[in-house]
């Protein structure tokens, strides 16, 4: 009978831990939900796409040597405005607020190509920041550059099929 009793308790131990730890991990995406909702939300708009045109079709052709120096006055806002985006978007899946893989899956491509298009011009103006003295120049968009090291660890096509409810075919 006591024996019964133990397995009895630890049966109902082993189901209220499973069901707390399942709540937790229910109430973390809760509170998550709306800040990768409203993060994705925002890398569609207009100016965030115009930015990423920019990166992509302008950037290439400014005088990267001067730094945002060297852009012109709209190019340098949009460069600022998606550096900032991804820096942000960094920084919360560094500090474990998101997870990288829906980071990834979604916006993984976006990540990498923006960044291998931007990195001269924050290693140029890393730079002029140190040569002025400022704190810590080189943290300038540095959760922007660990995403993409995340990113790259984590490729999209891999973040998308880890999940449980994913059924296409790696591309």
């Amino acid at each position: 009978m006591e024996v019964a009793a133990l397995i009895v308790s630890l049966v109902a131990l082993g189901v209220s831990g499973a069901v707390s730890w399942r709540q937790l991990r229910l109430s973390q995406h809760a509170n998550t939900l709306p800040v990768v909702v409203d993060l994705f939300r925002e890398h569609r708009t207009l100016r965030l796409a115009r930015a990423r045109s920019f990166v992509h079709e302008e950037l290439p052709a400014c005088d990267l040597s001067l730094g945002l120096a060297g852009l012109p006055e709209e190019g340098r806002d949009l460069v600022r405005e998606l550096g900032w985006y991804y820096d942000n978007l960094g920084a919360l899946v560094a500090h474990g607020v998101v997870e990288v893989e829906p980071v990834s899956g979604y916006l993984g491509g976006s990540v990498i190509s923006v960044w291998d298009h931007m990195e001269p011009l924050v290693a140029v103006e890393r730079a002029r920041r140190a040569q002025s003295a400022l704190p810590d120049p080189n943290r300038w968009l540095e959760y922007f550059e660990n995403l993409c090291h995340l990113v790259r660890e984590t490729p999209a096509e891999q973040a998308r099929a880890r999940t449980q409810l994913w059924r296409l075919p790696a591309s």
